[in-house]
């Protein structure tokens, strides 16, 4: 199995460049140049995703058998093609909405991987315990507009022992955040892209940010769910200003991007109820 950068940086062209001339549209609204541009934007995020998972992978090909890697939020597929087409055995979980697409589903038999249709807010993920060695989780957290608790506790579960967790996702408290913040602004999304969501042609259905994390957050999150945290990472943006750059490399805390490699430390042990119980008035509560 090569590994090298080389071949690594040779499938992910392979991918995007499949994606761009045959665009798979989503949610059937004619967005191909959305996603074109979506996909290109996307590179370097993707280069740094597979470079990290690749690096864990090459620790793990000692196994008699392929590495086993479940993407979630995987979107429009590029890391799944990718992994794929490096040997390992890739599951790509996303939303209904998503992973009913035909076309996409078409590409996923190309390649070998098992799509999977499931939203997370149903936290327990339709898995066997440890039935993978590597999950990833890329700009997928920050989407979540409910506890993501259960969710990590399920990544536990379904990772076998020694397994890794890979994150990728904003930064909280990024140079853009605090300038936003002291110039008496929100932080989140305009109020605009609530309606933008709501609309049938747009393709945003979950492009919102809800809730952001700093570094200490993720930390304390995943020592909740039986993890250990490997390396962090804040990311240099690909583009910014000369006096962006001077301040994100002599303060990495402000960089607008992180990244995380956590091991499964141990099983989950604490149970977290996500039972409707009903409230004394005879409503319902969470």
């Amino acid at each position: 199995m090569d590994l090298s950068i080389e071949r690594v940086f040779q499938v992910l062209d392979l991918a995007v460049s499949d994606l761009q001339e045959h665009p798979i549209d989503l949610l059937n609204i004619g967005d191909h140049d959305g996603e074109r541009a979506y996909l290109e934007n996307a590179r370097p995020s993707y280069r740094r995703t597979l470079l990290d998972v690749t690096k864990v992978c090459a620790r793990e090909k000692t196994q008699n058998r392929p590495i086993r890697v479940l993407e979630i939020g995987a979107f429009l597929g590029v890391v799944s093609f990718s992994l794929a087409r490096l040997g390992m055995q890739v599951t790509a979980l996303d939303i209904p909405e998503f992973m009913t697409n035909e076309r996409l589903q078409e590409r996923y038999r190309q390649f070998a991987i098992g799509p999977v249709a499931f939203n997370l807010k149903d936290y327990e993920l339709p898995f066997d315990s440890g039935s993978f060695d590597v999950v990833i989780m890329c700009e997928t957290l920050e989407h979540l507009n409910f506890n993501p608790l259960p969710v990590i506790a399920e990544i536990n579960r379904v990772l076998h022992t020694d397994g890794h967790l890979y994150l990728a996702l904003p930064n909280l408290v990024s140079l853009p955040n605090r300038i936003n913040l002291l110039r008496g602004r929100s932080i989140h999304n305009p109020i605009s892209d609530f309606a933008v969501q709501l609309s049938a042609r747009a393709n945003m259905i979950v492009g919102l940010h809800w809730r952001e994390y700093t570094r200490s957050e993720l930390l304390e999150m995943l020592s909740m769910t039986g993890f250990k945290c490997i390396s962090h990472v804040y990311e240099m943006p690909v583009r910014a200003s000369r006096l962006a750059s001077l301040l994100y490399r002599l303060f990495p805390t402000l960089r607008p991007g992180q990244n995380l490699l956590a091991k499964k430390w141990q099983s989950t042990r604490c149970l977290f109820s996500t039972q409707r119980r009903p409230w004394p008035d005879g409503g319902m509560m969470e």
